[in-house]
């Protein structure tokens, strides 16, 4: 039954307190900060949320940039991580006046070299598997990475995953599977080598995860960014060069849209997406990281004219369930750490 209660606000003679008095006789007492406490978490809920929507939409532009360029993908690869690192470095040299970066420390002295070379290996091969398949299929066998970082650990560290972790496991292969295409595609055709192009690159992305875990325990996200993208940028740089790659110049719109790249899906794109996970559900983060894939199909349709097969789209789906199932299995031992990692 309903009942209508008059209540009565007063406040007493500490500030900091409220009384509601229910014309029933009940009295509840509660403090001014959780009032305002439970005000500013639901508007921080509402900002992640469109936060993180904005960052994932930016985040799914990236492969479509890298197909517009024409180029190949290595050079692409360290053109976009050296506009990224010029856009970091004065953002990074003012955060160094509170915290500083430390490179010395014992625990700290080859994690962020090792997070730094595996992503520019990511980004290598994630740039090059675009030259060869779909942008579809390239985002969804990144987005694996959390799959893999699970198994290495468990080979590697000697991690103890739960029953969850190893069906997540199993429905992810079976849709990667499919999404790669065994059938009409052929072991030998162009789509099938980007395929498999894009694998490596989520075997790769899953070691920066694995390192980046450890370089972030002393050093902030700004910092590990713009070292990631500084370093990567050498590293591509030499590789560049050694393979002849800067004999041709690109074309001047080429230079505009791989900075508009960096600019969006690496610096704009992962600060938001950073600030959303900070205030979001663990959850909440997982299913909005996994709709990346989703997005970029959507552009390659609308922009680039892409098309993909029924047993491509179902597999993508399956692969994505698997994706979400390891994702929850790992939020319930250990929450999702905001401004871990960047991604494509």
């Amino acid at each position: 039954m309903l009942r209508t209660y008059q209540m009565i606000l007063k406040v007493t003679a500490r500030e900091d307190l409220f009384i509601l008095k229910f014309a029933c006789g009940h009295v509840i007492i509660f403090g001014r900060n959780l009032i305002f406490g439970t005000i500013m978490a639901d508007t921080a809920n509402k900002k992640g949320f469109i936060a993180i929507a904005v960052g994932v939409a930016l985040l799914g532009t990236g492969p479509i940039f890298v197909k517009s360029v024409h180029a190949n993908g290595i050079l692409v690869g360290f053109l976009r991580m050296t506009f990224a690192g010029l856009m970091l470095t004065l953002p990074a040299v003012k955060s160094w006046k509170t915290q500083p970066l430390k490179l010395n420390e014992k625990d700290n002295k080859w994690w962020p070299l090792l997070g730094s070379l595996t992503y520019a290996v990511n980004i290598a091969l994630w740039c090059t598997a675009l030259n060869f398949t779909t942008a579809s299929a390239v985002t969804l066998l990144d987005t694996t990475a959390p799959v893999w970082v699970g198994l290495f650990a468990w080979l590697f560290l000697g991690k103890k995953n739960g029953p969850w972790y190893w069906f997540g496991l199993a429905i992810t292969l079976i849709g990667a599977a499919m999404t790669v295409g065994f059938n009409s595609l052929g072991i030998g055709s162009a789509q099938f080598k980007g395929n498999m192009i894009a694998l490596a690159s989520g075997f790769s992305y899953a070691a920066y995860i694995i390192f980046t875990q450890r370089a972030r325990r002393s050093m902030s996200s700004l910092s590990y960014s713009w070292m990631v993208a500084v370093v990567g940028a050498a590293t591509l740089f030499v590789v560049s060069a050694l393979s002849g790659l800067f004999g041709e110049p690109l074309p001047l719109r080429s230079y505009i849209l791989i900075a508009l790249m960096a600019f969006t899906s690496q610096v704009v794109a992962w600060l938001l997406v950073n600030y959303a996970l900070g205030v979001l559900p663990p959850a909440a983060g997982s299913v909005a990281l996994v709709g990346q894939p989703i997005v970029t199909t959507l552009l390659g349709a609308l922009l680039i004219n892409e098309t993909i097969s029924w047993l491509q789209a179902l597999g993508g789906i399956i692969c994505l369930t698997g994706i979400l199932v390891v994702q929850f299995s790992s939020n319930k031992e250990a929450p999702m750490s905001p401004e871990l990692i960047i991604v494509e």
